[in-house]
């Protein structure tokens, strides 16, 4: 219901069909970051180079990512979130393929690269769609699950990629993506269909207290928290390989041990959403990266001998924090900003956490041998990292602001 002397109608309420499809093409973008991490050993062996110079397949993925990321959030915002996710499935199917046909190193290097430049489009585009088509009750909720589908999205990649690099070789772990960009390009073209444009949104009735800027106070503070703790789950995400295949372990096994990061995402996201929209966003940020916090220092402790127990324990525990604080981060930094350039803020919100992933990623090739020596360098990085998170979400909005 407009307001009144309001002539625009509000935009249209996503639905069910609509949730699913955006779902699955923002699932694409962890899927395809985490899955290949259990198979560069075996493209470092088929084309015979090192495993430190093939996560180079991971650092040119994240740094498309960042860049692209705020150009594609304009672009949203110019041709609607919807269009904007179309033309980047199709994109990313192409380049997915041109992947897994690749014949030299530097093919897929290049094919990787164009993989990501249309990734890039999906992240902005989807949390765009959920911000304005959302109640401020419920956003946060909404983010939570959309936190947990991108969780669903990082934990089964390594499980997936694990399996099918040990059954069908590494270039199944791009062709995977083809029956997922499939249903998610059907659904998002049924949805936009039946939708009203997407050019001229109106105001909504709950507008949210906002400057006229981006880089307001609430956005840089989840733009920072956001880069630290994604510094450290990358160096979860990358160095526990390198540590378990040091002792012998097989890619399937490092997978499923690997899964543990993300199964509190998955659980945990629509909870802190929740939180979030009850308490305001500070309270569950916070402890939700103190939690995360205590995960890492455990880990810095143990070292390159932890103990698988302990290992799993700390994957998920982190996990957990960040289940519980991502939405909070997303939904706080979108709604600080103008609703005609939630798609430019959402494309420099997602380009925080290819930075936090670049760095972590450059420490690796840096410091980690094959053997696993230097991880605790890292770890200690890490720990660094969450401390200095928790103190930026310091000014992160209270129930209190918002009310």
């Amino acid at each position: 219901m407009t307001e009144p002397g309001s002539s625009a109608a509000a935009p249209p309420p996503l639905t069910r069909p609509g949730v699913i499809g955006v779902a699955a093409a923002a699932g694409l973008v962890p899927l395809n970051s985490t899955m290949i991490a259990v198979a560069l050993p075996s493209i470092a062996d088929e084309f015979d180079i090192s495993v430190g110079r093939v996560s180079v397949l991971v650092t040119v993925y994240l740094i498309a990512m960042l860049l692209g990321q705020p150009l594609a959030g304009r672009l949203s915002d110019r041709i609607g979130a919807r269009r904007s996710v179309n033309v980047a499935l199709i994109g990313f199917a192409a380049f997915s393929v041109m992947c897994a046909v690749s014949g030299s190193f530097g093919m897929l290097v290049a094919a990787r690269a164009g993989q990501a430049a249309f990734a890039s489009a999906l992240a902005p585009s989807v949390q765009s769609l959920l911000t304005t088509s959302t109640s401020a009750a419920e956003r946060g909720r909404m983010f939570g699950i959309l936190g947990s589908v991108l969780g669903i999205g990082a934990a089964s990649g390594p499980v997936i990629g694990g399996g099918l690099t040990e059954l069908f070789g590494w270039q199944a772990i791009f062709l995977v993506n083809l029956p997922v960009v499939a249903v998610a390009f059907l659904v998002s073209m049924r949805v936009q269909a039946g939708s009203k444009s997407e050019r001229t949104q109106s105001k909504r009735s709950d507008q949210r207290p906002s400057t006229a800027r981006i880089a307001n106070r609430v956005f840089v503070a989840s733009f920072s928290a956001q880069a630290l703790s994604t510094q450290a789950q990358y160096t979860l995400l990358l160095l526990t390989p390198i540590i378990l295949t040091a002792r012998g372990w097989e890619s399937g096994s490092v997978g499923l041990v690997l899964s543990a990061l993300t199964v509190g995402m998955i659980t945990f996201g629509p909870a802190g959403g929740r939180a979030g929209d009850r308490l305001g966003r500070r309270l569950p940020v916070l402890a939700g990266l103190a939690v995360a916090l205590a995960a890492m220092v455990a880990l810095l402790i143990a070292g390159t001998d932890v103990a698988p127990l302990v290992l799993v324990s700390a994957l998920m525990a982190f996990g957990i924090g960040l289940g519980v604080a991502v939405p909070n981060f997303m939904t706080a930094a979108l709604e600080s900003v103008p609703e005609t350039r939630v798609g430019s803020a959402a494309g420099i919100l997602s380009m925080s956490r290819y930075v936090g992933s670049i760095v972590t990623s450059l420490a690796v090739t840096a410091f980690v041998a094959t053997d696993a020596g230097g991880s605790r360098v890292l770890f200690a990085i890490a720990v660094a990292s969450m401390s200095l998170a928790v103190l930026v979400a310091m000014r992160l909005p209270t129930r209190t602001d918002v009310d």
